[in-house]
């Protein structure tokens, strides 16, 4: 039973990852979760937004 209660948590976990902005190379925080962006984010420096639910390696 622990088994599947450590795997659970792992699978609900987020992490935050900092990737360089596409339009202007400033720092974006963006929250992942089971490899996928949780929510849109928006650089601070350009407004440039991140949709939810994309992975980080196709920006």
């Amino acid at each position: 039973m622990s088994v599947s209660v450590g795997c659970e948590n792992a699978r609900n976990m987020i992490t935050i990852k900092e990737i360089d902005c596409p339009e202007c190379g400033g720092c974006i925080e963006v929250y992942i979760k089971d490899g996928r962006t949780t929510g849109e984010v928006v650089c601070d420096a350009c407004g440039y937004g991140i949709p939810e639910n994309i992975h980080p390696e196709e920006l």
